[in-house]
């Protein structure tokens, strides 16, 4: 077997009073103007369960030390804090290596 990603889940609900429509132009603008640009990033998803307010990140990049990378920098960046201030609570946040 050969390790192809590294894979960050994530999940967290909004505080009250942020929006969806709020969380969603801030994912717009991170995946745009942020992420894209950072070495080895592959994809991130954003999804919500149906009835929970739940929401869940999934992130990849094509290593662990390009993950590793991205998460130092995190809290430096100002549109992740934006997102940090809109989050109620925040759950597991795990790393996974994807093998094929």
């Amino acid at each position: 077997m050969t390790t192809t990603h590294c894979v960050e889940v994530a999940t967290f609900t909004l505080k009250p009073g942020v929006s969806d429509g709020q969380l969603l132009e801030l994912e717009t603008r991170i995946r745009r103007d942020v992420i894209a640009s950072r070495p080895g990033y592959l994809g991130r998803e954003l999804c919500k369960d149906d009835g929970g307010g739940e929401w869940l990140i999934v992130m990849r990049f094509d290593s662990r030390a390009h993950m590793d990378a991205w998460l130092a920098e995190v809290r430096s960046v100002p549109e992740m804090r934006e997102l940090g201030a809109m989050i109620e609570s925040f759950g597991m946040n795990r790393l996974f290596t994807h093998w094929s």
